[in-house]
């Protein structure tokens, strides 16, 4: 059934992954008060002077005593409150635990915890008053935060529901990732909405191939034939056939068509067909996809 036939069709340039080869965040007038000397009192010698005859401060030192007299003490709104601070050094915490999830974030439910950190943080931020000596930065930092948590809003987001009709292309999806080949990751594809198989994920490959054995447990009849080139540079011809749908994570795709890969490719591969339109980030352990 899958013998190849000798007419070509059209030429598919691979990545060269067929042959597995290569898979920022007034002291001092204090003392000129008490050294100025007061005005000499009347030479009377009567020991009790009359208050008439009283000495009196010089328009200096009066001066001084007014000046020194009207200085305001300290009130309590020009001390930075603790309930502020507190609440500051806090959001600071949050936002960078927010940080280290999102980097390692490999699901919806990652992203929801991440989303809520920097949610947490927010409403912190803006009890922060006008007259704490962090408002400035608070309010720098709330813009950011702000952003950080749209973004991971839009990632926790449950995907759209299987039920809609055509292809379902949400604004963002991820994958794990179970393994490497010769650098190249592994990830697990739904099929038909009832079978998952393993596939290389190879941003160069720009149709998806699947193995001779996913076509045999899919039941998949052949629909043609075309040409490819494996890594030798050797021009083979296989078979074409197509799928009821392929999906990741809420990304699907219906009546895909694929290329039945050689026998020699013991793994599909995932092609830019079925990814097209997104934005790709490939982590550690997760490959994101993010609609452009």
């Amino acid at each position: 059934m899958w013998k190849p036939s000798p007419s070509t069709g059209t030429l598919i340039v691979l990545s060269g992954l067929l042959a597995l080869g290569s898979v920022a965040c007034s002291g001092d007038d204090s003392a000129n008060l008490a050294s100025e000397s007061p005005a000499t009192a009347s030479t009377s010698p009567s020991p009790s002077p009359s208050p008439s005859t009283a000495a009196a401060p010089s328009q200096k030192s009066a001066a001084l005593m007014v000046k020194k007299s009207s200085k305001k003490p300290d009130t309590p709104s020009e001390k930075e409150s603790p309930a502020a601070s507190e609440a500051y050094d806090r959001a600071i915490d949050l936002a960078a635990g927010a940080t280290t999830i999102s980097k390692s974030a490999a699901s919806r439910e990652d992203w929801n915890l991440v989303a809520s950190q920097w949610q947490e943080a927010i409403n912190l931020l803006k009890t922060v008053p006008s007259s704490s000596k962090q408002h400035g930065t608070a309010r720098t930092k709330l813009n950011q935060y702000q952003r950080f948590l749209a973004d991971a809003k839009v990632r926790a987001t449950p995907p759209p529901k299987k039920t809609q009709p055509g292809d379902l292309n949400p604004q963002f999806f991820s994958v794990p990732i179970k393994g490497q080949i010769n650098g190249t990751p592994i990830i697990e594809v739904s099929f038909n909405g009832s079978r998952k198989f393993d596939m290389l994920f190879d941003t160069g490959a720009n149709v998806t191939l699947i193995t001779r054995e996913i076509a045999q447990s899919l039941q998949l009849k052949p629909q043609g034939i075309t040409q490819i080139a494996v890594a030798d540079g050797a021009v083979v011809a296989v078979f074409q056939t197509s799928l009821k749908s392929m999906e990741i994570d809420g990304r699907l795709k219906r009546n895909m068509s694929v290329v039945v890969a050689p026998p020699a490719m013991p793994i599909g591969l995932l092609g830019q067909d079925f990814f097209e339109g997104y934005d790709i980030t490939i982590k550690q352990d997760v490959i994101e996809f993010r609609k452009r």
